[in-house]
């Protein structure tokens, strides 16, 4: 029986083809992956987001500079644009219909757990009834003695 731990990316991806074998990479590289080989396919959501970051030295004039010129490029869509280019081009990627869309969990609102809100105002009334009986029950008790 093969080992479950593979030394690098690439074995993974041939032990996915191969069949009966999952594989748990870092989420760029699966997107990327995902785009380029239509055999491929990834189950579920991110188990954890990261960014990545640029590293200056302590008090480097170019950290304000490179941050505000992420932002900018941030702002004007062109990390979008890049990101489209080359991870989804037509040219290489696979033509998906979106069937991701279909399986993510929807967002919760008022509508969604409004029942909650229900049962815990009843449960709160049910226990206020029960501690004015307990007290009238035991004031009764106790005058009852005296």
């Amino acid at each position: 029986r093969p080992s479950v731990f593979l030394s690098s990316f690439e074995e993974g991806v041939i032990r996915v083809l191969e069949g009966n074998y999952a594989f748990l990479m870092e989420s760029t590289i699966l997107d990327y992956s995902v785009q380029r080989d239509c055999n491929l396919t990834q189950v579920g959501g991110l188990l954890d987001s990261k960014g990545y970051g640029i590293a200056t030295p302590m008090g480097s004039p170019w950290r304000d500079k490179i941050s505000l010129a992420i932002l900018d490029l941030q702002e004007k869509g062109v990390i979008q644009m890049l990101y489209n280019k080359w991870w989804k081009s037509s040219g290489v990627s696979c033509a998906r219909e979106d069937k991701n869309k279909e399986g993510k969990a929807n967002s919760l609102g008022v509508g969604n757990i409004g029942g909650v809100f229900v049962v815990l105002l009843c449960g709160l009334a049910v226990a206020f009834v029960a501690a004015i009986i307990e007290f009238f029950w035991n004031s009764r008790k106790h005058a009852q003695m005296c």
